[in-house]
Parts: structure tokens; C-alpha cells; sequence
């Protein structure tokens, strides 16, 4: 009966210790920030680039700076994002496998993102402060445009000939604004432009917008989660 106890009460040390083990293992900390420019990236807790990490559990803290951004994590068993519209820090507790990760921003993931490795190799760089490429203008600077919110739960910026607005030069413009829903509203902002319908009105109204760099956001206030669009402005 001695030797029994004896054996038993070493296993229970051995098992208490393995438990402190595990509970004193925490995750590994990673820090994301996307905006408010045209930046995104993923860095240590020293400040580093994230290029490679080993596999394991990790809390990524997420600092959204910007309305027009998000931070888009995806690989092997991951795939986590902030909202475009929201702003503010959020944190995710993933689970980092041997492979590739990437993260972007979704609206702009031909010039903000980034990748890394996690296991054997290299990464391709923990994120982008980018020049972003040329502009490919949707219209030329002076161009008459039409923006149209409702009936139903739509809100756009077109040319004329009713191509989507996604890039403009720095200029004038003319908005020709058909509200067409008292439920809705048509509003810009941004590039130093602002202009809005009232919620109630419904009808049409021509205004004069003048665009400096930046991002332009077409939105109904009531609706912004889901009914906007965004126009760079370079």
C-alpha cells in the first residue's frame, strides 16, 4: 500500500507540473495596423516586420485607423478581418500553421498587402507602406457624373455612359444627384469634399465638387455599412 501511494503521488506532481507548463505558455503577440493612408502591416512586439514565425497560437491586435480599410488575415485555417466601415483596435486569436499567410485590405488588395511564413522559409514581407500605382482616371477632370441612391437599397457613382466611378484626378466635377427614396440619402465626403441630400428628400440636384488627393465616399448615412462606395482621388 506504500509503494501504491508512493507512485500515485508522483504522478500527481508530474501532472501538476506539466500543468504549470501549459498554463504559463501564452499566446504570442502580433500587431496589425491598417490606414489611415494607404499602409498595411503586421509587426512584432518589438516593433519588427513579421516575415516568419514558428507555428503556434497567436493574438493579433488589429488597429483600424481608417473608414475605407480593413485588415483581411487568411492562410491554412485562418481567414479573419475587420469590417471596411469600422475603426478601431480588435483582436483575434488564431492558430498559425506550417504555410503562407497574406493579409490585405480588401478595397485596395492590388496595393495593400502583405505575407508571411509561418515554419520553414521566408515571407515575403510583413505589409506596405506603398506609393500606390498610377491612377487610371474613370473620367476625365470637369466630367458631368451621376449619383443615384434608391429606391432600394443601392447607392452609385457613374459616368454618363454608366461606368463605375472607382478613380478621379484632382479637380472639378459635376454631380448630377437623383435621390430617389425617402429612406435613403446621398452623401460625399472626403477629398475635401462634402455634400448631402436630407433623408426625406426625394428628387434631383446638381452640385459642384471639387476634389483634392485622397479618398472620396459615397454613402447613405442611415445605410453606410452597406450601401457606399469609394473613388481614390490621385
Amino acid at each position: 500500500m506504500r509503494r501504491i501511494s508512493v507512485i500515485v503521488g508522483s504522478s500527481l506532481v508530474a501532472l501538476a507540473v506539466a500543468g504549470i507548463g501549459i498554463a504559463a505558455t501564452a499566446p504570442t503577440a502580433l500587431f496589425g495596423s491598417v490606414g489611415p493612408g494607404f499602409s498595411i502591416t503586421l509587426r512584432d512586439a518589438q516593433g519588427g516586420a513579421v516575415t516568419r514565425v514558428e507555428p503556434g497560437q497567436f493574438e493579433i491586435e488589429v488597429d483600424d485607423k481608417s473608414e475605407e480599410h480593413n485588415f483581411h488575415l487568411s492562410g491554412p485555417g485562418v481567414d479573419v478581418s475587420t469590417d471596411v466601415a469600422a475603426v478601431g483596435k480588435q483582436t483575434f486569436k488564431v492558430t498559425l500553421a506550417n504555410g503562407r499567410y497574406s493579409f490585405v485590405c480588401d478595397p485596395h488588395s492590388l496595393q495593400m498587402r502583405g505575407a508571411f511564413t509561418v515554419g520553414e522559409g521566408s515571407g515575403s514581407g510583413g505589409g506596405t507602406t506603398p506609393t500606390p500605382p498610377p491612377v487610371k482616371p474613370t473620367a476625365p477632370v470637369g466630367a458631368k457624373l451621376s449619383l443615384t441612391v434608391g429606391p432600394g437599397f443601392t447607392i452609385s457613382l457613374k459616368t454618363r455612359a454608366g461606368r463605375k466611378v472607382t478613380a478621379l484626378r484632382p479637380g472639378a466635377y459635376t454631380f448630377t444627384v437623383r435621390d430617389r427614396s425617402k429612406n435613403h440619402n446621398a452623401r460625399v465626403r472626403g477629398a475635401t469634399a462634402t455634400r448631402a441630400t436630407g433623408v426625406g428628400f426625394v428628387g434631383t440636384r446638381t452640385w459642384r465638387v471639387v476634389l483634392r488627393k485622397g479618398t472620396l465616399v459615397i454613402q447613405c448615412d442611415p445605410h453606410k455599412a452597406t450601401m457606399r462606395q469609394t473613388v481614390r482621388v490621385a
